[in-house]
């Protein structure tokens, strides 16, 4: 049963328990599930003729409960427990100490009587409780016996502070196996096999492999975890040169410590938001005890002094944080500040007894993430959502140059104009797009740029309402919460429009590891285009009329200039010399050109449907600008524009939609896939 709606109201149903069935339901703007007299879960539904009810319906989500679950539109799940039972169990951690006041002073809402459990702890609440029954003496010690027995069969367990500290000077990579997100919903296809996935990370060099084994919100299971560590030791040329295993979970009791010895992690998760003082200790000491150096998660100073005192010597800052999700990458850089004040030595290369090794979690990306943590002293970053979205992860991790070398060649290899652009396809641009649902599914299918087109005469037309949406999605889905601005994309500072166009790609393929808004205009004022801008929050601007080159510092954005491929006419002569008249009209105003198919005589171009001469552009990226294609491309045709042009980036609308100003979800997905895949096999020899 589906019900579109954020509001759930129920009146009696006339049964004889003289209760009320509505105080079975819990109830938020994000999601729902509603509760029988049992707590057992069962569909919504909806009774009401007053007007004061119907006024509270909306329909901006879309609700699915079921006997185990409930989820919407936004990949969102609820537990199958009750809030009650929810903020029971989460009680139970801090109840036991002798100081609650104390060993809880970090913990997010303790003992605020209005607090709302942040999803964090939802989730934790819900490990909980799904492990209550499993816990005896006799249990715990039986795991300790497999856990040993496993060691036996399979070799010893691997430290993980040695691990990472004898990398240097590379940076150790955690890379991590994620089925499924709570903010991101299932990234991967569900038969993905963990063990072909973590063996690729391991043969491209990923020190220890992360894997997520909570079964709900991210779809995990201890199975992918046995996966990991059989399939990654098979490859590995001795015992000790495999990669380490991480079980990352959500860990709350000795039992799942052993549980993951018992299935092949070396370490553990363990996170300081959700753990009072005493237990973390605890944790951390019975981890030991099996041979297991834990790996301690915090996010904010108070959970650092909690790692601290808890006696962690495997610190990772989580620079998402987990209460709401956001992410700042700066985080790390003030825990290492911290880590200083306190007088605690954390050099990747420190040999003391006493040093700490820090690690960076969520949000890195890119070569320029890894060696901003590498200036600071980091000895490991953890990357997954960006592996996992890779058609091929072991390209991806390599181009993390983990070795300060490997960066400083990379570097020094653009530093200078080419003469022709050769990194092929490393944009992907869905347009036309008109709601947050939309863009939603064109991130989550590979999309770097989502546009939005601000022209009336377009039937993709959007207001200033729906461009918010999608910002939002797109911002929500990249976990950021402000524009990129001009100043962001950097330029060589030259007057050669080929060295400026070169160097801003670079500049934008790095901003673009997150998703980024474009608003389309077209012949349109400039205070107009600049309101929008500022208003909805647009990352990058698209002139698409006969504005010039010069228009766009005008604009209030980093701004890519359209350029017209005429067709329909006897043009040979004006093919001859396409190239040698660009490069005298382009000027440094833009941070990209973008060539788009346009009708002879028309007027402005854009909307076709139809393909230019891609020859041209190549013609033109051979001159050593890069380029995006857009016009008449789809699933069908975007791999034959890539395998000849490899141009830098290309852009569909039309050719993915279901109708006009509505994408067609499989076709966003097939075309974002072949791009992808494309891009790849023609890089081939480059």
């Amino acid at each position: 049963t589906v019900l579109q709606t954020d509001w759930i109201g129920l009146n009696d149903n006339g049964d004889d328990d003289n209760d009320d069935d509505s105080n079975f339901i819990t109830s938020n703007p994000s999601n729902f599930v509603c509760y029988d007299d049992d707590y057992n879960t069962v569909n919504a539904f909806l009774i009401t003729s007053l007007p004061s009810q119907k006024a509270r319906m909306t329909t901006s989500l879309a609700a699915t409960s079921t006997k185990a679950t409930a989820t919407t539109t936004a990949n969102k799940i609820t537990s199958p427990y009750t809030p009650e039972q929810l903020q029971t169990a989460l009680d139970i951690l801090w109840r036991s100490s002798k100081q609650p006041d104390y060993d809880a002073r970090h913990i997010y809402g303790y003992k605020d009587a209005n607090h709302e459990m942040s999803m964090l702890q939802i989730i934790t609440a819900t490990r909980i409780l799904d492990y209550q029954g499993k816990q005896s003496p006799e249990s715990l010690q039986q795991l300790e016996q497999d856990a040993v027995t496993f060691a036996k069969e399979h070799g010893p367990i691997l430290d993980l502070a040695s691990v990472v500290s004898s990398q240097y000077p590379s940076m150790a990579l955690a890379a991590e196996f994620k089925r499924a997100s709570p903010s991101k919903g299932r990234m991967v296809d569900a038969d993905l096999s963990c063990g072909d996935q973590t063996a690729q990370y391991a043969r491209a060099g990923a020190n220890v492999i992360s894997v997520l084994t909570e079964p709900t919100w991210f779809q995990g299971s201890l199975e992918d975890l046995r996966q990991a560590r059989e399939r990654t030791a098979k490859s590995a040329a001795s015992a000790s040169s495999r990669p380490a295993i991480l079980r990352k979970e959500f860990v709350v009791n000795e039992y799942m410590i052993a549980e993951a010895a018992a299935n092949g992690a070396d370490t553990v998760l363990l996170i300081v938001a959700v753990l009072p003082q005493h237990l973390l200790t605890t944790l951390i000491d019975y981890s030991r005890s099996l041979g297991m150096e834990p790996l301690v998660e915090v996010h904010a100073m108070e959970e650092l002094e909690v790692a601290l005192e808890a006696d962690a010597k495997v610190i990772g800052v989580n620079n998402r944080n987990l209460h709401t999700f956001q992410m700042d990458l700066n985080t790390t850089n003030v825990m290492a500040q911290q880590l200083s004040k306190a007088g605690k030595t954390y050099a990747h290369n420190a040999e003391a007894a006493d040093n700490i090794i820090l690690c960076s979690l969520s949000g890195m990306s890119t070569a320029d993430d890894v060696d901003r943590y590498r200036q600071i002293g980091v000895g490991m970053c953890l990357i997954g959502e960006s592996l996992m979205r890779s058609p091929d992860p072991q390209l991806a991790i390599r181009s993390l140059c983990l070795n300060p070398t490997e960066y400083e060649k990379s570097k020094s290899s653009t530093a200078t104009a080419s003469a022709s652009y050769t990194r092929g396809t490393q944009i992907v641009k869905v347009c036309g797009i008109t709601s947050g649902s939309d863009a939603t599914v064109a991130c989550q299918a590979g999309a770097n740029w989502i546009g939005c087109i601000f022209v009336p005469k377009s039937k993709r037309c959007v207001t200033k309402e729906q461009a918010k949406d999608i910002v939002s999605a797109v911002r929500t889905f990249g976990e950021r919460t402000e524009a990129v601005t001009a100043t962001d994309i950097s330029t060589s500072n030259s007057n050669n429009p080929v060295a400026h166009f070169q160097q801003t790609a670079l500049t934008l393929e790095r901003k673009s590891k997150r998703p980024l808004v474009v608003g389309v205009f077209q012949n349109q004022d400039s205070a107009f285009i600049k309101e929008m801008v500022k208003e909805c929050g647009l990352d990058l601007v698209q002139l698409h009329g006969k504005e010039g080159m010069q228009a766009c510092a005008e604009t209030g954005a980093p701004t890519i200039r359209v350029v017209d491929m005429e067709i329909g006419g006897d043009d040979a002569a004006e093919k001859s010399n396409f190239v040698e008249s660009l490069l005298s009209e382009a000027t440094t105003d833009p941070v990209a050109l973008l060539l788009d198919t346009s009708i002879k005589g028309a007027g402005a171009g854009g909307g076709t449907g139809q393909t230019f001469d891609w020859n041209l552009a190549e013609q033109v990226q051979n001159a050593g600008i890069p380029v995006l294609i857009a016009g008449g491309l789809q699933p069908e045709n975007v791999g034959d524009c890539i395998s000849q042009v490899r141009p830098w980036g290309v852009d569909v609308s039309s050719g993915v939609e279901e109708k006009p100003g509505t994408k067609d979800v499989q076709k966003v997905k097939a075309f974002c896939q072949t791009a992808r895949s494309t891009a790849l096999e023609s890089a081939k020899g480059f």
